[in-house]
């Protein structure tokens, strides 16, 4: 009995050797990429090369558009939505949606609506593809909301009047009554 005690001790230190390395090496390679992450990414290709972790993608495109780089901010958060991580995914489409609109609503202030439209439009069906994906995502129906009252969709497009040539079903058709059974 006394032999097997130090071995099967010698074989706890050891696994437990291996899980402090295993441990240890993820502790520094999350330093590593908040450092990448904290200083910003020089090159927007490193994303694309795989070397960036979508998280670190993501932080930088919300740098970007806070710093009011439009476009890097945009690539950047078309990278990260094909993630695999949903909760990332989503988190990057309804900020391009946000970039969008708010890119939409300076448009119409110094220029007019009509160069506004296109970018609302981008806002309104990013904020849709999120809410495709995800139903319950109550920050991108609100702002869809916000897109909506700020650009309305026009009524063909949005589908409330019926087409010209529409058959009127329920006035021709003889000895049917709604709401009865």
């Amino acid at each position: 009995m006394g032999v097997i005690r130090p071995r099967w001790l010698a074989v706890l230190l050891a696994a437990l050797a291996i899980a402090s390395a295993v441990d240890g090496l993820l502790l520094w390679q999350a330093q590593q990429w908040n450092r990448v992450i904290a200083g910003g990414v020089t090159e927007a290709g490193e994303m694309a090369a795989g070397a960036l972790p979508p998280e670190a993608g993501f932080a930088e495109a919300y740098r970007a558009g806070r710093a009011g780089d439009l476009q890097t901010a945009l690539n950047l958060y078309k990278r990260v939505e094909q993630s695999d991580s949903l909760e990332l995914s989503l988190a990057a489409r309804y900020n391009s949606g946000n970039l969008y609109l708010e890119e939409a609503l300076e448009l119409r202030d110094s220029d007019g609506e009509k160069n506004a439209l296109p970018m609302a439009e981008l806002a309104k069906e990013s904020y849709r593809g999120v809410l495709r994906r995800d139903s319950r995502y109550w920050d991108a129906k609100y702002n869809l909301e916000r897109a909506l009252r700020a650009f309305p969709d026009s009524a063909a497009q949005s589908g409330l009047e019926p087409p010209e040539q529409a058959e009127r079903a329920i006035t021709t058709m003889r000895g049917f009554t709604l709401g009865l059974p």
